[in-house]
Formats: structure tokens, sequence, C-alpha cells
């Protein structure tokens, strides 16, 4: 019986700045880093682009509300950092959810929505939502 799946990534994307020295300056260990032009399973990334993000959540109920919080809090010490990063390495902030729906009817649909403390750094940062959904 397929559920629901789930996750939320903060990402600084661009064009020419390298992810390992936007990780030095930021002091913080990406989960992942896409390079442009490299062969992913699947495509060839158009950006550069450094991520943070939760783990891969199972579960019949995914809560956006408190995975974009995780993610949030940890980035709210590195503000200042962020926004001098994307001066120094013409990079666009990004908040990310990754859901993957049930079509199992007794699966609860997930809940979808943003602290206020979440769309406040969002806001100071210049950074927007996208939100990816699919059925499987």
């Amino acid at each position: 019986m397929t559920t629901n799946e789930g996750r939320v990534y903060f990402a600084l994307d661009g064009e020419v700045f390298d992810p390992d020295e936007l990780t030095e300056f930021l002091g913080i260990e990406p989960t992942s880093i896409q390079r442009k032009g490299a062969k992913v399973p699947g495509r060839v990334p158009k950006t550069n682009s450094w991520q943070f993000s939760t783990e891969n959540v199972v579960n019949d109920y995914i809560d956006v509300f408190h995975l974009s919080s995780l993610v949030i809090e940890q980035l709210k010490p590195k503000k200042d950092l962020i926004l001098k990063a994307k001066e120094k390495f013409s990079v666009l902030p990004r908040l990310e959810v990754v859901l993957s729906l049930s079509m199992n009817e007794q699966h609860s649909t997930p809940a979808i929505g943003f602290h206020v403390e979440t769309m406040e750094f969002l806001g100071e940062i210049g950074a927007f939502v996208d939100i990816d959904t699919y059925k499987h």
C-alpha cells in the first residue's frame, strides 16, 4: 500500500557560483548540491544549486508547516550571511516543498501552509516558495 511522501528544502540557485565556496561562506553543510550541466538521473540541471533539506518523510500525514519550520529554524542564525551571499554569489533563495501524494482515499492529504515566522524569514531574505506535487 503506497502512502504519502514529502520533504522541504531551502535552496540558493544561480548561474555561475561554486556551491563549495558558498558552503564555506555560510558555514552550513548542504544536504545536496547540483552543478549546472552535470548529469543527474533523469535530467541535466540548468543552474547551480545549494540545498539544505529535511529528511524525506514517508507517512499517511505530511505536515508542511512543521517541515518548513525545521529548515527555517536552522537558517535563521545565518540570515545576514544569506543576504550577503545573494549579492556575492548572485544567488536566488527558494523554499521548495516536494510532495508525492497517495491515491489511496484512506490516506490524509498533507497540511500545506507556513507559520508566520517562516513567512517573515522568507520575506526578509527575498525568497520565493515553490510547491511540487506528484501522484503515486
